[in-house]
């Protein structure tokens, strides 16, 4: 395969079986189309914005070595993408978990889960003012959380459970956008201010420094907002409808 279609194909292969069973009858998430696509939209357009003041900062960055060319707002067509592909494999996923798992596995679990990231990017905050990744991921985190703890929604239970067994997925997706090799990192390390050979790249003077295999710790956080946004939006259209 051409690598300039790598990331594209990082994204495809993504959505490309949750798509297709989106139309199974139990789960029929294509029923669901009509309050998943205005939250992704919604989501996306916030991402969007910060991805662009991020990469025009030199926050991170892309390799044209691994996109296909075109790009919107300074940003390659495949990025735009990857906030579609990934919150819909996401939500999909959660809403096959409620459809076939009896019973909530995290219903004593999802306030505690939610008070616990709130402390933590408290933290994470206070300890990271210079570094822009770090800071800003935690802070948009913890105004969702905030308004979690004042929604309190039924779902967070199931919304910590997906999260967990997404991280997998997510680690892995992401892995391979920033030069994933089992062989050169160890589960976790710290890595050069910019790999220059990833398809994403990260500036570290802006990040924690450390690294779950090849993906930026903070990404775990940023997985979290994005995945958190896209599922409020979508059980709060969903209620309202």
């Amino acid at each position: 395969m051409d690598s300039h279609f790598l990331y594209l194909a990082v994204n495809l292969g993504s959505l490309a079986v949750p798509l297709l069973l989106s139309f199974d009858k139990r789960v029929a998430f294509y029923k669901s189309w009509k309050y998943f696509w205005p939250a992704n939209l919604i989501t996306l357009i916030f991402f969007i914005v910060w991805d662009v003041l991020f990469a025009n900062a030199g926050i991170w960055g892309f390799n044209n070595d691994y996109l296909m060319g075109p790009r919107i707002l300074g940003l390659p067509v495949e990025e735009w993408l990857f906030f579609i592909c990934i919150p819909y494999a996401c939500v999909f996923l959660y809403e096959t978990f409620k459809a076939w798992i009896p019973g909530e596995p995290f219903k004593k679990w999802g306030k505690p889960a939610v008070y616990g990231m709130a402390a933590l990017c408290i933290l994470l905050m206070a300890t990271n003012v210079g570094k822009h990744y770090t800071f800003f991921t935690t802070l948009f985190t913890f105004i969702g959380l905030l308004v979690m703890i004042r929604w309190r929604p039924q779902w967070l239970g199931w919304f910590a459970f997906t999260y967990l067994i997404i991280l997998i997925p997510f680690l892995l997706a992401n892995g391979i956008l920033t030069g994933l090799d089992f062989w050169q990192y160890p589960i976790l390390n710290s890595t050069p201010e910019i790999v220059s050979d990833q398809i994403v790249w990260y500036n570290n003077d802006h990040n924690l420094g450390f690294r779950i295999f090849s993906v930026p710790i903070d990404d775990t956080v940023y997985g979290f907002l994005l995945i958190g946004m896209n599922i409020s939006l979508f059980e709060g259209l969903r209620s309202k409808a």
